[in-house]
Formats: structure tokens, sequence, C-alpha cells
């Protein structure tokens, strides 16, 4: 047999290996896709644990982790009162037959005490000219050590010819609910994906768009071209396809943003019907392949909750206008609160199983009007929602939207009466600097704060900045999510593109 020697591996003594992290905090996310009907999800890396859940075929979670678990080891079964070897089987996940086959069944009687080899089952890879320890290992996605352990090898000579086993890792996942869980990687494809970094595009002149475009840090952008009517194809389109060839000759895809002017009535009136939808639909499709965008941004905010199932219903239909053509839906919701019409109106749970994204808008806790000054958004109230939506979403899936504007609560200190201001980072900067005020870290709402009192009134500000971004991309990083999105560019201060981003 030819002998193939590599001579940039060196090894004299087998390495234990520990948990494989996986990208989850870097630019990608690794996502594992089941493969198969009824792949059951374990509390610990190996065979015979307890099952936390079972999962279906398509079914998608981030992956945390991997493990080699017990692939590489036999398993044995001591055989207990109630024990038959079909149950067995099932514990471990491994068919009867070949249960039946390790030990060297003939019949299926077991008594209490015996012993039985659970079987592990590992790829078999047949080693070409060229091969070494480290491309087969790299190709696999297994370590080093892992192979050398499995193949009791004893030197990094390989024989064209010669049969290696694969060890079969497991995978930890992020379930729904906060959960997480251990599934053997060959019952999942794994894929990367790119995490979203998007902003929204609103409020400036042309040349200010063109600059934007600009931050390599960004690669989604988000302008405002569709809007629900209550006439012909119930949709009113003002596409720039100069400004999407700009974005897409900088690197950046296009989703255009379509909102319903926060407009219930209308929204029943075009929903509740399916023809009206059917019209919305192929408008929506036939413009947004001419114009050649890469996805959709649906804004659909203030909907009356007896219009719950007719959205998903429109998005349903619109995901599978659009699947053919690589187009991808994003669908915005808010961060989960009582109110009926903002909120309770968005069934979070089926628009996850069909947008490729979700966006939470990490915002208004204290909105424009509210008769109680407060944080924009403070980093607990964010991280709940987050949780919150993570019962119903899977973390890949969902995109965290967060604010590069804040208010300024203007209180009369004799009436009591509270106004606010809508104001952009550089705004609050300038006040800041005019007034030579301090921040303060508010620890409640983990924000800088500054305040100063003029005329008879109090100015309070929970200040968007630098800090408090960075936190929001810590929350994107900690609980694996699909990216985030910024309302709107433009409104930012520069310093917050140092942290305005994923670490590559």
């Amino acid at each position: 047999m030819e002998k193939i020697l590599p001579i940039f591996i060196i090894f004299t003594l087998f390495l234990s290996v520990g948990p494989i992290q996986s990208t989850a905090a870097g630019n990608t996310l690794s996502v594992g896709t089941v493969q198969i009907d009824n792949v059951q999800v374990l509390s610990l890396p190996r065979q015979g644990s307890t099952v936390i859940t079972t999962l279906k075929k398509s079914d998608e979670f981030p992956v945390l982790s991997k493990v080699l678990g017990d692939s590489s080891t036999f398993i044995m079964h001591t055989v207990i009162s109630g024990n038959t070897l079909w149950k067995i089987a099932n514990q471990y996940g491994v068919s009867l037959s070949d249960l039946q086959r390790a030990n060297k069944f003939t019949t299926s009687e077991i008594r209490i005490g015996q012993q039985l080899i659970i079987p592990q089952k590992s790829n078999v890879y047949t080693v070409i000219k060229g091969d070494t320890i480290w491309k087969i290992s790299n190709k696999y996605g297994v370590s080093m050590s892992d192979m050398i352990k499995l193949n009791n090898l004893r030197s990094s000579y390989l024989d064209v010819g010669q049969k290696l086993l694969i060890p079969d890792y497991y995978v930890q996942l992020q379930l729904l609910g906060g959960k997480k869980g251990w599934v053997k990687s060959s019952l999942l494809q794994l894929k990367s994906q790119e995490r979203i970094v998007m902003g929204w595009k609103y409020n400036g002149s042309s040349q200010n768009y063109a600059r934007q475009l600009n931050h390599s840090n960004l690669n989604v952008v988000s302008p405002r071209w569709y809007t629900l009517t209550n006439s012909g194809n119930f949709v009113s389109i003002t596409s720039d396809t100069k400004y999407l060839k700009d974005a897409h000759s900088k690197g950046k895809k296009v989703w255009p943003l379509f909102g319903n002017k926060f407009d219930p009535v209308l929204t029943d009136t075009v929903l509740n019907n399916a023809a009206n939808r059917q019209k919305l639909v192929s408008a929506l499709k036939n413009s947004l392949i001419q114009t050649k965008s890469d996805g959709i941004n649906v804004d659909f905010e203030n909907i009356d909750p007896k219009n719950k199932q007719d959205f998903v219903f429109f998005i349903t239909e619109l995901k599978k206008a659009l699947q053919p053509h690589g187009i991808k839906v994003s669908v915005d919701v808010t961060r989960e609160n009582i109110d009926p019409f903002w909120s309770g109106s968005l069934d979070r749970k089926e628009l996850g199983k069909i947008a490729d994204y979700i966006v939470m808008m990490g915002y208004d806790e204290h909105w424009g009007g509210s008769p109680v000054a407060g944080s924009v958004a403070s980093i607990p109230w964010v991280k709940e929602g987050v949780e919150l939506l993570m019962k119903d979403v899977p973390s890949h899936k969902i995109v965290l939207a967060v604010p590069f504007y804040t208010r300024e609560w203007v209180t009369n200190l004799t009436t009591k009466k509270v106004n606010s201001i809508d104001r952009t980072m550089d705004e609050v900067e300038r006040i800041i600097s005019s007034k030579g005020l301090i921040k303060v870290w508010d620890p409640t709402t983990q924000q800088n704060y500054v305040e100063y009192t003029a005329n008879g009134e109090k100015h309070q500000i929970w200040v968007e900045d630098k800090q408090s971004i960075k936190l929001r991309i810590d929350l994107a990083n900690q609980f694996n999510l699909g990216g985030v999105a910024a309302w709107y560019i433009g409104s930012e201060t520069l310093d917050i593109w140092d942290v305005y981003h994923f670490n590559k």
C-alpha cells in the first residue's frame, strides 16, 4: 500500500479535547437543521441521558458547542427489571436489529444483571492519495486527537484505501424557552448563517443615504419603499433602483420596508380578504424581483386583534411567493406588552415559523407622549423582551432592533405635566456639551443619564451612546441572536461604529 506522510503533523501522545465552541459570538452563527423525524434532544452528551424534547424534520436551532460524547467508546447497559430489548433500543436511540447484532443475539430473551453492548455508529472514510489526519479532521469538523483516539493510530502514516472511523460529535442546541440540549451531529445538517447588521434608512438627503452605505459594518439596509393603501394593488411603491445598485456595489443587501401607516382599519380592509391579499402579494413580488431586492421588512403595527390570523395568512402567502426567488422575509414585532393592538395582535410563534427573521423592536419602553419620563429602552427591559420572544422563536431568527435615538423629557415643575422631544444621539451630545452636563451611570436602566433645570422645567435624558449600544450587542451575542437592526441610520454619533458590529 502507498504510504502518505504529512510532514507538518507530528504526534507522540493522545490529547483529550474539551468542548469545541461554535462561532456564535462572531459574525456567523452555526445552525443545525434536523434531518429526520423524532430526533431526541438529550440533557447530556451521551446516549441514555434524559430526553428534554423531541424535534421534527426541518426544525432549526443555533449550535452552541460540540463535544465528542460517547461515539468513540463502548456503552454498556445493565439490564434491570422491566427492560426489554425494544425498550433498551428506544432508550439509546438505536435500532432493535443493531442492538441484537452487536450482542450476537438469536433470541429476544434477556435477564436482569446482563451486560449489553450499545452499538455506536460512526461514519467510515476511505483514505485517498494526499490525505492527512489534518485534512480529514478539517473536512468533517472533528478534532485530530479524537480521530487518533477513535482509530487507535500510533503514527501519522496513512495508507491509501485505509478505513477510518469519523467520530459522531454531539452538538448543544439553543432551544425555545431558553432550554439547551444535546443532539448527535449525524442527525443534523450544520450550516453557517451570517449575522444581520441592519440599518433602516429614514429622514435624510440622497447624499446622506449614499454616505451611509460606506459603513463597512452594515450588511443590510432597509429603505422605506412600500406603504399599504386602500386602492389598486393595495400598495404604494416608491422604489429607488439607483440606491439599490449603489448598495449592492458596496456589498449591502437591500430589504425594503413595507409599512401599514399604523392604521388598523386600513390593515383590516386589506388583510381580511383573501383576494386583496393576493393582489398585494403579487404586486410586492413583482416589484421586489424587478428591483433585484434581497428581502423585505414588513413593519405592520397597531393591528386590530381580530386580524391576528389574517396577518399570519399574509406573511405565509408572501413567503411562499418570494421563496423561489431567494428573497428573505423579515417581520417586525413589538417587545411583548399588554396592549392588544400593539402587541396582542401578533402571533409571534406562528410568524417565527414562517418568516426568515423576526425583528424585535427593542423600544419604546417609554414612548413619545408617555405621561411618565423614562428610558426609551432600558437594558433589563430589552433583555426580558428577548427572553420572552425566545419562548416562541428560535434565537437565530431573532434580530434585535436597537435605538439610535432617545427622548428629552421636560417636566413642568409647577403643573408636573410631562412632554417629550425625540432626540438623535448627535443632538444629545450637543446638549450635554453646550450645558456642561456630566453623564451619570444609572444602574437601574444600565445607561448613562443627564438632567438639568431651566425656566421652571426639569429636563431628563436617558442617553443612548456607544456604551448602551455595546450592551445591546452583548445581549445579541449572549442569546445567540441572528443579528441587530438600528432605527435609524444617520441619527447616530460616529463612535457608534466602533461597537455596532459582530466580531469578524
